[in-house]
């Protein structure tokens, strides 16, 4: 073979190494795209998931009172609304624990508060 052969048999090759490369790095980004966006639907998925979360529960209820240091007096399921009665101590933490349970999908359609004896007593109607 000689020079002039060898020199275009190489600038050949180098092209085809090029256009190997720009191949590899495509194909690589485009990898990386795809599981990127698969991530993102995973996630996806799980946040619709989450949306309808476990639900308020009427232990949960209870317990969300007692760590308020609400006292609850009675509690009655009456189709899909739960009446509520007790006594608490300052209205503040009554409308902290309204807020909390707004906050985990309950919907408080009535409530009163009044000056019982020890505290203030409420009656309150909550939608799960």
């Amino acid at each position: 073979m000689n020079r002039d052969g060898l020199q275009r048999h190489r600038l050949t090759l180098a092209w085809a190494i090029i256009a190997l490369l720009l191949a590899f790095l495509a194909l690589r980004a485009g990898l990386t795209q795809w599981r990127e966006l698969s991530q993102w639907r995973v996630l996806a998925e799980q946040a619709a998931s989450l949306q309808g979360g476990p639900g308020l529960n009427l232990e949960r209820l209870r317990q969300s009172a007692q760590a308020r240091q609400i006292e609850l007096d009675e509690v009655d399921a009456q189709g899909k609304a739960w009446q509520l009665g007790g006594q608490v101590a300052d209205e503040r933490v009554l409308q902290g624990w309204l807020q909390s349970l707004r906050a985990e999908g309950a919907k408080p359609l009535e409530w009163g508060l009044e000056q019982g004896g020890k505290g203030l007593r409420f009656d309150l109607v909550v939608q799960p």
